[in-house]
């Protein structure tokens, strides 16, 4: 028995290190759109021998040998004291009747005065207010002071260290940065301000964003041939997004092509997505984003998020600018549908379908017309599994009774709240535990339970009863619970994770790609689609818009 997903996809792909980071989320009801995968409560430094996805998707980042990803070098970083330029801001819109595939980019500044941009590539507002977030970049290390004249110092931080405004006073501005596991609140001067999306929370602290700074990814990252195969899913939930922009590059890699302009003088890219009106039409939003993106402290060359050094980095500038316009990159990381990720992408319509509604007939002549058709096709796999009763629980006569139950997979994890046990023999009581999305561990209670826990990510149960309310022998235990993490061993398919289509392989097989850019799964049959995919959505790309 499948177990069906919920609200919005987000599933995070793991990392060994700081840099990229997971998160979990509980299999939910199901719907069109698709809930986070449960790996929320992970760490940035997850212990091998407790995480669900500790081991999965070790991302096998290129050497920092390897530039092709970009520089970290100190071009691009403002000196401290530079007088932030007036001018630019993003989102700006296109020209009253500009019709989609006709887009007009803007030539320079353009729109509100909202924010600005000097040569040196880094995106400045004219003006700053409380809460907004972005990041301090100068030529060097930026000090915090005390009070805004100056005072004692209150902290020294790397330049693109994230930051949040927390009040502002002429040339001045007070801001509060991450420090370890604590923040920490100073005066700088606004120059030294840019303007970036708010980081992703801390899974282990979700009253801190992640402990990321900015660093420059230098150059023109617009793509010139772009396929879907040029993801690289980060530490970002944002699945959903990059397995839409992957459908699109499969579909309509020239819509692709043209989203994105680099303005060699300001040395910044602008990205144009499309936002439906409440009568259906699509209008072009353009969102200008600098090259500085999300890494960890030691390894600035590799994006946290989207991209991989001595990848293309298109894929991380749309990001960026997908976060900017929606408000940050934790709003990503919160998850979202393909059908409105590939519609803000090519300004085209969307469409759902419900797999459980085909017959396995159907299935192989449906994706064959729809490639045929060049639309742009995202799947959802179920969030997980129901596993088979295991007797596994062991202890004395009159217990407590503790064990290990066996997953398919050494990733797989205890969906919480699915947890039952029973006794065959009918004399201990059921209990059942009581976990909420993001628990490490559980409880396990019913009448006659006199205490019980379970561990999620080390599938450990233990359990004891009332005097005289046990099972006769712990053999009699049953235990039975969903478990999520890889669904489908032998295609190796990932639960309520977002696929994007790629080709129908020897006429009988589907054959999808993992925006992840690593552990693809293997070509399935119409009958394992039917039996693990629960969302489909299509896009077909305006005409006017897919050629190169």
């Amino acid at each position: 028995m499948l177990q069906r997903k919920s609200a919005t996809q987000a599933t995070t792909p793991p990392s060994t290190g700081a840099t990229k980071t997971t998160s979990t989320t509980p299999a939910a009801p199901a719907s069109t759109r698709q809930s986070r995968y449960g790996n929320a409560a992970l760490s940035s430094q997850p212990s091998a021998a407790t995480s669900l996805m500790n081991e999965l998707v070790a991302r096998t980042a290129s050497s920092s040998t390897s530039k092709t990803g970009g520089s970290t070098a100190a071009a691009g970083k403002a000196p401290a004291g530079v007088k932030a330029p007036t001018g630019t801001a993003a989102p700006s819109k296109a020209p009253a009747g500009t019709q989609p595939g006709k887009d007009v980019y803007p030539a320079g500044p353009t729109g509100p005065a909202e924010t600005a941009s000097s040569t040196d590539g880094v995106l400045r507002p004219s003006r700053v207010s409380s809460r907004q977030a972005g990041a301090l970049i100068a030529s060097g290390d930026i000090v915090l002071q005390s009070t805004e004249k100056g005072g004692s110092t209150v902290a020294s931080v790397v330049s693109g260290t994230a930051a949040t405004v927390v009040s502002s006073k002429g040339a001045r501005v007070k801001v509060r940065v991450r420090q370890g596991a604590g923040e920490v609140e100073g005066w700088v001067d606004t120059a030294v301000f840019s303007d970036q999306p708010a980081l992703a929370k801390d899974e282990e602290n979700p009253k801190l964003r992640e402990d990321l700074v900015y660093s420059p990814i230098a150059g023109d990252h617009s793509p010139k041939d772009p396929k879907g195969t040029d993801t690289a899913q980060g530490g970002l939930g944002d699945c959903f997004f990059i397995a839409s922009m992957a459908a699109v590059a499969n579909a309509a890699p020239g819509l692709i092509a043209d989203m994105i302009r680099y303005d060699p003088q300001r040395k910044t890219h602008t990205v144009r997505f499309y936002e439906e009106s409440s009568r259906g039409s699509a209008k072009p939003i353009y969102i200008e984003v600098d090259g500085f993106l999300p890494t960890s402290r030691d390894s600035r060359n590799d994006p946290s998020y989207a991209g991989d050094p001595g990848g293309k980095m298109w894929p991380a500038i749309v990001e960026k600018a997908y976060a900017k316009w929606k408000g940050g990159y934790h709003v990503l990381g919160e998850g979202g549908t393909g059908e409105e990720a590939m519609t803000a992408i090519t300004g085209g319509k969307s469409s759902v379908r419900d797999p459980s509604s085909m017959k396995e007939s159907e299935v192989i002549p449906f994706f064959t017309t729809a490639k045929k058709d060049q639309k742009a096709i995202y799947a959802g796999v179920v969030s997980g599994v129901k596993s088979s009763q295991q007797q596994v629980l062991r202890g004395a006569s009159d217990g407590p009774y503790a064990g290990k139950v066996a997953q398919t997979h050494r990733w797989n994890e205890i969906v919480p709240g699915t947890v039952k046990v029973t006794d065959d023999q009918g004399k201990a009581p059921a209990a059942r535990d009581k976990g909420k999305e993001g628990d490490d561990t559980g409880v396990l209670s019913g009448r006659g339970v006199k205490d019980g826990s379970v561990g999620y990510k080390d599938s450990t149960l233990e359990i004891a009863y009332d005097a005289g309310r046990g099972p006769k022998d712990g053999k009699d235990l049953r235990v039975e619970f969903d478990y999520h993490g890889v669904v489908d061993v032998q295609s190796f398919l990932i639960g309520d994770h977002a696929y994007a289509f790629d080709k129908v392989v020897d006429g009988n097989k589907l054959q999808f790609y993992n925006p992840w850019g690593t552990y693809q799964p293997k070509p399935i049959t119409a009958a394992t689609f039917l039996q693990f995919f629960d969302t489909l959505a299509l896009n077909t790309p305006p005409a006017a818009k897919t050629k190169s």
